[in-house]
């Protein structure tokens, strides 16, 4: 017990004498979380610039166009009777979808012949084109309701008759766990989480690798198994305590800070949020042990955050990539981990309705040991026949 507690003195010199780990365990996480919850603090995109060219020059697309300009997500930029103008607008990215209204618009309409709008978006900014092409359906099914149901009334059909037979069939449409239909309120939550896993794994990383080069383990043959373990519970301590309460920080503070949604027990929360952690952990002292630098170490974790998160299946199903990376994904404790959060925090499910993921958590805790007692025997092994 009193080498453990000189292991953790030692450590907590460590992470105060090295610059490194401790502005990337101590400064970076709420730096970060601040930064990139800033750039989603709006959340909602709205008055998205599109111009309008009108070849009928008619009520009707006066009327259609005074309804886009209403909406919330969408605004005019302005009229144009050249096709041209409106699309020097869209190449110098003044706008971003121009709407086009026919010659014969109203006529054809109004006499229930068909007509068309055409609508052309600038789709390299998916969200704002989605929101744009929303916007204007919305307005394009509203209006083509009402003209049915005037042409019906005009005929001598019942007003009530008209409504069934101008919208036979009405959407009602309930949007839940994400009722506004924001990207951030979607995306910044695990950009929050994502912080905390890397910085912790480059923080913690840099104090393993610095054990095996200039630490303890310099004479790994001298230790068993049991006691390797016991040196990096030692050295763990404060990573998880630390991380522990960033988590309740996170949770408690800067989640409702950025008015983003949170359900569930704050306990339950933090139980699974110890696990990841112990995941993260294991499997970081697993890989630190490969590299000879710190320096090394960072730069390779500093390159692999993006590509962790798109690998994860929170941006794009894991179902629909190739098999080899299904199956890299499903080694990353942040698979299952951003689905346990997603579902409890955001859709509010139960423990019940997360066993899965909890069991993936657990095997991936269990892998990363067996992994991790292999890797120290080869390494001791190699040791040995060096030192002999």
């Amino acid at each position: 017990m009193k080498k453990w507690f000189s292991i953790l003195k030692k450590e907590l010199s460590l992470i105060i004498e090295d610059k490194s780990i401790l502005l990337t365990c101590l400064v970076a996480p709420i730096l970060y979380a601040f930064f990139i919850g800033s750039i989603y603090s709006e959340k909602e995109v709205s008055e998205i610039p599109i111009a309008i060219v009108d070849y009928d020059h008619s009520n009707l697309s006066r009327k259609v166009s005074r309804l886009i300009d209403a909406s919330e997500k969408v605004a005019i930029n302005g009229h144009y009777s050249s096709f041209d103008d409106a699309m020097f607008l869209l190449n110098n990215l003044d706008v971003q979808g121009i709407v086009i209204f026919p010659k014969g618009f109203q006529k054809k309409t109004m006499n229930l012949d068909g007509s068309s709008i055409e609508v052309i978006l600038n789709n390299t900014k998916f969200l704002t084109s989605n929101e744009i092409n929303k916007s204007i359906q919305q307005v394009i099914l509203t209006v083509g309701g009402g003209v049915r149901m005037q042409y019906f009334i005009s005929n001598k059909i019942p007003v009530e008759v008209a409504k069934q037979k101008a919208q036979p069939i009405m959407p009602i449409i309930k949007s839940i766990y994400n009722a506004t239909n924001n990207y951030g309120d979607y995306l910044l939550p695990i950009l929050l989480i994502l912080i905390l896993q890397q910085t912790l794994i480059i923080g913690f990383g840099q104090s393993v690798v610095h054990e095996f080069k200039q630490g303890t383990f310099q004479d790994l043959e001298k230790y068993n198994f049991f006691d390797f373990i016991k040196v990096f519970t030692a050295k763990s301590f404060y990573y998880v305590f630390l991380y522990t309460a960033y988590f309740f920080v996170f949770y408690k503070v800067i989640f409702p800070h950025f008015s983003l949604g949170f359900n569930g027990s704050i306990y339950l929360h933090l139980i699974l949020s110890f696990l990841f952690i112990a995941v993260i952990l294991l499997y970081t002292i697993l890989f630190a042990s490969f590299f000879k630098t710190m320096i090394g170490w960072t730069e390779v974790l500093a390159f692999s955050t993006y590509p962790l998160f798109l690998v994860s299946g929170y941006s794009w199903p894991i179902d629909a990539m190739p098999i080899g990376l299904q199956a890299f994904a499903n080694l990353l404790p942040s698979t299952p981990y951003f689905s346990i959060f997603n579902s409890l925090a955001t859709e509010g499910a139960k423990l019940s309705d997360i066993t899965n993921c909890f069991i993936h958590l657990l095997i991936l805790f269990l892998i990363g040991y067996l992994l991790l007692y292999l890797r120290f025997r080869y390494i001791k092994t190699k040791s040995n026949k060096s030192f002999n």
